[in-house]
């Protein structure tokens, strides 16, 4: 059993590193920084501080119904996905909860903070993490990670096998998807607005690099929209963040550069960690990649220590159900951080 005081605990937590930091490895942020025009947004937005925000999303609501071409009834926005996750298990309050692991650790704390009894479905490292829907046992509500976080991989592609899991709701959590080639293909988007059977999960902080402002949303039947508002609180979703949301939907250039560069860089680094004698990547089609120490004297912990000392943080994956010491994930960066990186690694491994 994994110490519980680390269970939890994410990449991107700049403020415990005591090294002066140069590149942040550990979390799976857009290297391309913050859209020119959400920051110039966002300093004439300032003035409107002094309001609450609107507790509805009105505007944003309405725009990301026009952007996926639904319904406004079946969309509700959230304070970052993480509120939401949080929130669809206070307002259910399911008995028993399917995670698979390796995956996102806030599913597992959410449910056991709703006193919810967890199985796990642990997904084989030597069929590279794939998820089986036949492999899932009965239960009231499943939690899928597509793409998957840590593993990278696209969990489900065969959506008939997806609606027959035996479950009463499954939670599809699509926050790297913005990443992905083809994306309408693959998301579940359009489903989840007619099925009472499936909530999506979205957000817009990855791929705008948004972390600090907290913004997301889901998709689901506007019957479960109703329930879930219910247990909402008010203003949850700040000013900036609602007005930044809106704009980042108009900002399709920087989107397909965005998928462009991330396509080009992870290919790219894929190949050059490939080549450390001691290193193995997993495929992947998010904006990181899942890599694994196959030098039994190495351990994650003592590689992530190693790179701090060249001012650079990694995410040791330790603490993810169905990983151990021996791995580790890099999201991918612009080409210059990525041979820093590929560089820091031959010298440290």
């Amino acid at each position: 059993m994994k110490n519980i005081e680390n269970l939890y605990q994410h990449g991107g937590n700049i403020y415990v590193v005591k090294q002066r930091l140069a590149l942040d490895f550990s979390a799976n942020i857009n290297p391309l920084g913050i859209p020119a025009g959400i920051k110039r947004l966002l300093g004439r937005q300032l003035k409107n501080l002094v309001h609450y925000p609107d507790p509805a999303a009105h505007r944003l609501t309405a725009a990301l119904a026009r952007y996926w071409k639904i319904k406004e009834e079946n969309i509700l926005v959230g304070n970052g996905s993480t509120e939401l996750i949080y929130l669809i298990l206070s307002a259910f309050g399911p008995g028993t909860v399917t995670l698979t692991a390796p995956s996102f650790t806030e599913y597992e704390r959410a449910a056991r903070i709703s006193k919810c009894r967890v199985s796990f479905l642990h997904l084989p490292e030597n069929k590279g993490f794939s998820f089986d829907p036949s492999c899932v046992r009965k239960s009231e509500m499943v939690f899928l990670c597509n793409p998957n976080n840590p593993t990278g991989n696209l969990m489900i592609s065969d959506r008939a096998g997806l609606i027959g899991i035996p479950a009463k709701t499954i939670i599809v959590d699509e926050a790297f998807m913005d990443f992905v080639q083809k994306e309408n293909a693959h998301t579940f988007i359009p489903q989840a607005a007619k099925s009472k059977k499936l909530i999506v999960l979205r957000t817009l902080t990855k791929l705008f690099a948004l972390p600090g402002l907290r913004i997301g949303y889901l998709v689901a039947h506007r019957d479960t929209i109703r329930t879930l508002k219910k247990y909402q609180m008010p203003w949850n979703v700040s000013v900036l963040a609602q007005t930044a949301a809106e704009h980042a939907l108009t900002e399709e250039a920087f989107r397909q550069r965005s998928r462009e560069l991330i396509e080009r860089e992870r290919k790219f680094l894929y190949e050059r960690l490939n080549r450390i004698k001691g290193l193995r990547p997993y495929s992947s089609v998010a904006n990181f990649l899942l890599v694994k120490i196959e030098d039994r004297r190495l351990t994650s912990s003592i590689l992530k220590k190693r790179l701090l000392k060249k001012s650079i943080l990694i995410r040791n994956c330790e603490n993810f159900r169905g990983l151990n010491k021996q791995f580790i994930r890099v999201s991918v960066r612009i080409h210059k951080e990525n041979m820093r990186l590929v560089q820091a690694l031959e010298e440290c491994v």
